[in-house]
């Protein structure tokens, strides 16, 4: 039975959003309130060529808003596509900018947005952190396209330099306002749904298995992996299915908030060096990676991946606690392969000689820092040679 609760609602925790299905036509008279008066609309090719930029555009001029388009985000979103969108907001002298897209756009979005109040390079961001603030409002507006990162609600932006693929972190980074409206995933294509989705109970997992101490992130993990798990494969196998879309865009969304209150885990530690070293999609590296992180957290965290396995149904209450973590990796790891999502990293382009160099980076990460078991260097190495 559809629940109720998911018909229509606004929320002003953590960052004020919208959720319901049509609630994307607000957006003109929301920028109003936010004080907009020309819009930057960043998106990407795909959702252009489908007519969803043109049609968000529509909605913006009705409510008499010029618009700028860029529509240049690639799936990797690099220093170059920050450097368009932060140029393309100056030169067009708009005053609020709207991210129309999966979590590349958004996060190539928070990244224009860092330069635009620091006025300083990611790479100097990365190596020396960040202590500006915003000296004008930025009226940025996350609308979700797809449910996976979570990242219309955090405060962290995955970006890639020349140089690597990291996560800067900023409270100025959320968007001011996100809608979420379930109707503008129903077009995505299985594939994608699944990597996304995949994302998501990724994130829950990460958050629930972390080893920073938070309740009530304990509890939106809980209830993220809660609704993935349940309506995953029904996204994925009916695009139409709108109960099952909006009950994965609000566990993306509550797994976002998440991650800010709690971090993830050795999971993402060890798959933001795969991508920073090849152009692998985030989804392929995460599929690869969890069960082996999983199985190296056992001996300390059997017990929490056991309480997940009952939560979601794939193990009984008379299971011992070992039977029942391993009935979570294997149901997972089936999921995966369900998907079609590769079991190797050489698939994804990695190679023996590069193992140092991932595992150096997997100790920058702070999902590393937050992993359940203490996973050092030469633990990375290892895991990664497994992996190959």
């Amino acid at each position: 039975m559809p629940d109720p609760a998911l018909s229509s609602f606004g929320m002003g925790w953590p960052n004020p959003a919208l959720f319901g299905c049509g609630s994307v036509a607000q957006l003109g008279d929301c920028l109003r309130g936010l004080g907009a008066t020309r819009v930057l609309l960043a998106s990407d090719a795909g959702l252009q060529k489908a007519g969803l930029v043109e049609r968000v555009a529509g909605l913006l001029r009705d409510a008499a808003l010029p618009v700028e388009i860029y529509t240049g985000v690639s799936p990797n979103p690099r220093e170059v596509e920050v450097e368009a969108i932060h140029a393309r907001w100056a030169t067009a002298d708009c005053d609020a900018v709207v991210a129309l897209g999966g979590g590349s756009t958004i996060d190539a979005v928070k990244g224009a947005c860092l330069r635009r109040f620091t006025r300083r390079s990611l790479d100097s961001l990365f190596d020396d952190g960040i202590h500006e603030h915003p000296q004008q409002p930025l009226r940025f507006v996350a609308v979700p396209t797809t449910s996976g990162t979570g990242s219309e609600t955090t405060l962290g932006a995955v970006l890639k330099t020349p140089r690597r693929k990291l996560v800067l972190r900023s409270e100025h980074l959320r968007p001011a306002l996100t809608l979420l409206d379930p109707e503008l995933v129903a077009s995505l294509p299985p594939r994608a749904t699944a990597a996304t989705g995949l994302d998501v109970i990724m994130h829950a997992l990460g958050v629930l298995t972390s080893n920073r101490p938070h309740p009530i992130g304990d509890m939106v993990g809980a209830e993220a992996m809660r609704r993935a798990a349940a309506h995953l494969l029904r996204a994925v196998e009916d695009g139409r299915d709108m109960e099952a879309r909006a009950e994965m865009m609000l566990a993306s969304y509550l797994a976002g908030h998440g991650i800010t209150l709690k971090g993830v885990d050795g999971i993402h530690g060890l798959s933001t060096p795969v991508e920073s070293l090849t152009d692998c999609t985030h989804a392929d590296s995460l599929g690869v990676i969890f069960p082996h992180v999983m199985r190296f957290n056992m001996p300390v965290a059997a017990g929490r991946y056991a309480c997940i396995a009952r939560m979601i149904g794939v193990a009984g209450r008379e299971a011992s606690e070992e039977a029942a973590a391993e009935a979570l990796v294997a149901h997972l790891t089936a999921l995966r392969d369900r998907f079609g999502m590769p079991d190797r990293l050489g698939a994804l382009g990695v190679e023996r000689a590069m193992i140092p160099e991932l595992a150096r980076q997997a100790q920058l990460s702070a999902a590393t820092q937050g992993n359940a078991r203490p996973l050092g260097t030469a633990d990375a190495a290892a895991l990664y040679e497994r992996m190959i």
